[in-house]
């Protein structure tokens, strides 16, 4: 009887472990479907892990770590990590509570009784541990205000940086807001060092990268210059820029100055969870000495974001950086690790931005745990070739409305789409280049003010403004801030050429959003008008986008079916194309328009 029981057992252990071998086999499989189509459209260069119940499932890295030396990035290719450096420094941190040799509520005035004497006795070691400091002094990010400073070449001492920061205030008080600051993490490092005797390098060395057997990961430099991924822009583009910019690192000590691999952030986090790192207690505290983001659910722990994805819990930390991005989390009940590292970003072509402003690290993250999760995603479309194309003759004109046509256009095996129109427009842009069909006394409420504002004559508009609005725009003031606007967008966006209402939403009262169409780029506003008629409100619409592209390529992914890579053309979203008998349907994945083909006999293109 009790061999029969020895065999049952056996028999369900092998069947449980078949089924999660069968699980993890086809997790893979889809996992690496993703990152091919990503990387397919240079949308996702570097090294990717995943771990189930302490296991590596998945493990691949992708492009180049060095393009001119044609180095590929592989599982050792090493990684500036950005802002997951915060994470180690919290674990830092920790350590010297567990040895006693500071508390959480330590006041950061005993460790900088000259720097901010006004404020600092209400700050303490856990506001600045997660983003609660309310700090207006901060590196790598500027405020509305100006306040904060961008890291240069050159190296800077902590000391040069606190008389820097001097005169600094509060945005709010401590432990009653968040607010992300990269210098707070600065103060950390600097209070490691004041606390242990030894450089913050040497500290996270022993304190940290030992113990969890991180042989790769360093402070401010590389274990080896060899396996060093460069850092690239112009991500999604058909080449890479190698970023010439370098930031010393003395800027970003113990908020995002760590180099390390994928596996060594693999043995991080199972050295925190094994109690390597940390007891069982302050792990905790990493996770539950929170604030909250005001965002959701999102809460900022120590070093740590909690958040929720579906019904369970997703505990991470993201970075980025010029030419650098980054993840490292977990899904705790599914016992989960997700880390991924990449050396190519996108600087936003409006802004010239310390940080990497495009990424498409998130994007693919929330994929990965959609199929972690057991749900369907949308790959990016792989090109497939036809034998013989069954697409309608070329070249064809499809009519979408009274001012905005499409051409068909074919050049040996390459199919392309031209916009025509009595104004120059993008095909990625169609959403607000055309008119909303509503023409009534909203609209011309909207047009009276997106008028006054292009030619900067506000005579009469005070009387489209409702009681509390005339205190704006029946003011000097009011109407000073309103040019000042339109001087900073010229300088910023070049010419003016029009302007145009491309939606109208809302019950009661109206949301009425204006395009002003400028030289290089085009600015959206919304106007809220009530049931007057009267404008209550205005905001900048920070959903419009930007393109001049008129020409763009058709890749064939089926039967009369063509996608548009959209981030290639200006940084516009994907676009599909359907083709039939009869016309076309363009669409951007939420909005179809379709578009009927003019007969030969007159189409005159």
């Amino acid at each position: 009887m009790k061999k029969a029981i020895v065999i049952i057992i056996i028999l369900i252990l092998g069947i449980n472990s078949f089924g999660q071998s069968s699980s993890n086999k086809e997790l893979k499989k889809n996992v690496d479907a993703l990152l091919e189509s990503y990387s397919y459209y240079n949308r996702f260069v570097g090294s990717v892990l995943i771990s189930k119940d302490n296991n590596i499932i998945y493990q691949k890295s992708f492009g180049y770590a060095d393009v001119l030396g044609h180095k590929k990035n592989t599982e050792k290719s090493i990684f500036r990590i950005a802002s997951l450096t915060k994470s180690l420094t919290a674990v830092g941190v920790m350590k010297l509570v567990e040895d006693g040799k500071l508390t959480l509520e330590t006041p950061i005035s005993n460790y900088f009784p000259d720097f901010m004497p006004d404020y600092s006795k209400e700050i303490t070691i856990q506001h600045l541990l997660n983003n609660s400091s309310g700090l207006e002094a901060n590196i790598g990010r500027t405020d509305d205000n100006g306040n904060g400073l961008m890291p240069e070449e050159t190296p800077i001492t902590f000391g040069e940086l606190l008389e820097k920061f001097k005169d600094s205030k509060l945005k709010f008080e401590p432990g009653k807001g968040y607010d992300y600051n990269n210098f707070g993490y600065l103060l950390l490092a600097n209070i490691i060092e004041k606390v242990s005797g030894q450089s913050y390098a040497e500290f996270m060395e022993q304190a940290v990268f030992k113990p969890a057997d991180m042989k790769n990961t360093a402070v401010a430099s590389f274990k080896s210059l060899n396996r060093k991924a460069q850092p690239y822009l112009d991500l999604w583009m058909d080449k890479f820029k190698k970023f010439n910019s370098p930031y010393h690192p003395s800027w970003l000590m113990g908020a995002a100055d760590v180099t390390s691999t994928t596996i060594d952030l693999f043995k991080f986090m199972q050295a925190l969870d094994n109690g390597k790192l940390l007891k069982s207690a302050s792990k905790k505290q990493l996770y539950t000495a929170t604030q909250s983001m005001g965002v959701n659910n999102m809460a900022s722990g120590l070093g740590w974001v909690i958040d929720d994805k579906g019904d369970e819990k997703w505990v991470y930390n993201n970075g980025l950086l010029p030419g650098h991005a980054s993840v490292m989390g977990s899904l705790p009940y599914k016992n989960i690790k997700i880390i991924i590292l990449s050396n190519a970003t996108s600087i936003n072509p409006v802004k010239d931005e310390f940080q990497g402003e495009i990424t498409f690290v998130p994007e693919i993250t929330d994929k990965i745990i959609s199929l972690v999760q057991g749900k369907r995603i949308e790959n990016l479309p792989i090109p497939i070739k036809f034998k013989n194309n069954s697409i309608v003759d070329a070249p064809n004109t499809y009519q979408l409305d009274d001012e905005h046509a499409l051409l068909l256009k074919k050049e040996g095996n390459t199919y392309s789409l031209e916009t025509a129109g009595k104004v120059p427009w993008s095909v990625f842009t169609y959403t607000f280049a055309k008119n909303a069909n509503e023409n009534d006394a909203n609209s011309e409420t909207a047009l009276f003010f997106a008028n006054a504002m292009s030619t900067q004559n506000f005579d009469g508009l005070i009387n489209y403004a409702n009681d509390q609005m005339k205190g704006f725009l029946g003011t000097e003031e009011g109407l000073g801030q309103l040019k000042g606007m339109w001087t900073n967008f010229l300088q910023h966006a070049g010419k003016f050429i029009s302007y145009n209402i491309y939606k109208i939403d809302g019950e009661d009262v109206k949301n009425v959003h204006i395009r002003f169409h400028f030289e290089t780029v085009d600015i959206g506003m919304v106007l809220s008008i009530n049931t007057d008629y009267k404008i209550q409100g205005m905001f900048m619409d920070d959903s419009v986008k930007t393109s001049h592209i008129h020409t763009v390529n058709l890749i064939p992914i089926n039967e009369n079916e063509y996608f548009i890579n959209g981030h290639q053309n200006g940084g516009m979203q994907d676009l599909t194309i359907i083709f039939s008998e009869t016309g076309l349907i363009l669409t951007d994945g939420n909005i179809n328009f379709e578009a009927d083909i003019i007969p030969p006999l007159f189409n005159k293109n």
